[in-house]
């Protein structure tokens, strides 16, 4: 092998790697939003996404977890928004969220089937509460390390604007970022 073909070699696996993952996780919201999330087995996912159940069990410790979404690559982002941002209080909460908005705003139909399948069962409605839970934890502890007082309550607040911008673009569409905006304006934070 050459020096080139190594050297290129870990891209094309990761690629790939990426590449499977998003296809188990739209064979998952397909078939959970169609079939709901009892009635889904996951060798019925990895048949969709063209794998094996093993693959499945591979990048996703348990059937829900294919939910997630990129969740921890997405606090991430909203952990660097926050740090870099200007200003204080509301204002670093609303850059953060415009970040996490960002982050969706091309994958509108996919968090449609995401809130739908969660409208299911009771275990998907358990696992959203926990995902809204740690964006909540991962703005305060964000804010806390800028020395934010009050770090609880902000990010309490900016994860309910971002949950509400939610549910409206998915219901009416829109620009996400935008409907962000309009909810920080709600709260008197101008941007």
């Amino acid at each position: 092998m050459t020096d080139v073909a190594a050297a290129t070699q870990p891209g094309r696996r990761e690629r790939r790697r990426a590449d499977t993952r998003r296809a188990l996780e739209d064979a998952a919201l397909e078939r959970f939003a169609r079939d709901g999330y009892d009635a889904t087995s996951v060798e019925a996912v990895a048949a969709d996404a063209g794998v094996s159940a093993r693959t499945f069990f591979r990048y996703f410790a348990t059937k829900d977890a294919v939910l997630d979404m990129g969740r921890v690559e997405r606090q991430q982002a909203l952990r660097q928004a926050v740090a870099a941002a200007g200003g204080g209080g509301l204002e670093v909460v609303a850059a953060g969220v415009a970040v996490l908005a960002d982050g969706f705003s091309g994958e509108r139909d996919r968090v449609a089937l995401r809130q739908h399948a969660v409208a299911t069962s009771p275990l998907l409605r358990g696992r959203l509460f926990d995902t809204f839970v740690s964006w909540e934890h991962t703005l305060a502890t964000a804010l806390a390390a800028r020395g934010e007082a009050d770090a609880d309550t902000l990010a309490a607040a900016g994860i309910a604007v971002f949950r509400v911008a939610v549910t409206a673009w998915i219901r009416d569409g829109g620009d996400l970022r935008e409907r962000v905006r309009a909810g920080f304006e709600v709260l008197g934070v101008v941007g």
